[in-house]
């Protein structure tokens, strides 16, 4: 390999990120002081943080955008920005391990074109974090085994730039565009690759407001990543019927992971259950309407 030639790029979507964006990057700052790695972050404050980054952090390339971009679109201009053999994504809510980039770097080395690894909680000591945690990250726990899984979330995956080339640019969702971006690797027959050192820790949402407004986000996001791709839960667009059945399936299925996986998680499960709830009942209300909004109810 060249000495200057770039193998990883490392991409972060960043909107009115100031307060988390420096946690996110002090996690990486000693991994990446090598050649061969980059970091990209792409920034669509109201705030220009480019100034701040470049005064405090000023082995990141940040690339402003004038208009807000969901992360689909930040993470596609990032890309076209780098130049790096690998691209891996972390959120700016996310830190990263103390390995994780030597660890990305020898999965992708060793023939693994996908992969990604587990999410941890980074706000144990708040119920309502935790609840936001047990909803969102119930496939991702640290105690999963290694292999192959059907989805990885982007806040913490790593791919070939050729697997990127040959399945096109990730969608602009609200939320929901790491489901379909997963899905389209699979429709290209490239697994993905759970490996548990590539780990962050990610910090949730700790004001419930703020966790059931996501969670309405996520429903509505999910009900248009369903109508786009063949995805798990397609049913409930064939059958609007069935939406209102979707907090006890989610009960059922989560906590069915959490039995198999790590039987502490389980216990907090039913333990913030009453946040669990509210939570599911914002999504399947966001799903309801995410389906009347292109008019598939």
């Amino acid at each position: 390999m060249s000495e200057n030639k770039i193998y990883l790029s490392i991409v972060i979507p960043s909107y009115n990120s100031k307060e988390w964006l420096p946690v996110c990057l002090d996690s990486i700052k000693y991994q990446v002081e090598r050649k061969d790695v980059e970091v990209i972050v792409v920034d669509s404050s109201e705030e220009d943080i480019t100034p701040f980054l470049q005064e405090n952090y000023p082995f990141v390339k940040t690339f402003h955008l004038k208009e807000r971009a969901y992360p689909g679109t930040a993470r596609t201009r990032g890309i076209e920005q780098a130049k790096g053999e690998v691209i891996a994504f972390i959120d700016t809510d996310c830190q990263a391990s103390e390995a994780w980039v030597s660890n990305i770097i020898e999965s992708q080395k060793n023939g693994k074109n996908v992969v990604g690894g587990p999410v941890a909680n980074g706000t144990p000591h708040s119920f309502v974090g935790i609840s936001e945690y047990l909803l969102e990250f119930s496939e991702m726990v640290p105690a999963m085994p290694e292999g192959e899984v059907r989805f990885i979330p982007t806040c913490n995956i790593s791919f070939k730039r050729a697997v990127y080339d040959q399945i096109g640019k990730i969608e602009d969702t609200i939320k929901g565009s790491d489901a379909l971006f997963c899905r389209k690797i699979h429709l290209q027959g490239e697994a993905i690759y759970f490996h548990k050192n590539i780990a962050v820790r990610h910090h949730n949402r700790t004001k419930l407001k703020k966790v059931l407004k996501n969670q309405y986000e996520i429903g509505f996001g999910g009900a248009q990543v369903r109508t786009m791709e063949d995805q798990v839960g397609g049913v409930l667009v064939k059958v609007p019927a069935l939406i209102p059945l979707i907090p006890i399936a989610r009960t059922f299925l989560i906590a069915k992971r959490f039995l198999k996986h790590d039987k502490g998680l389980f216990l907090q499960f039913w333990g913030v259950y009453p946040f669990i709830f509210l939570g599911l009942f914002e999504y399947t209300r966001g799903f309801w309407n995410g389906l009347k909004a292109i008019g598939r109810k």
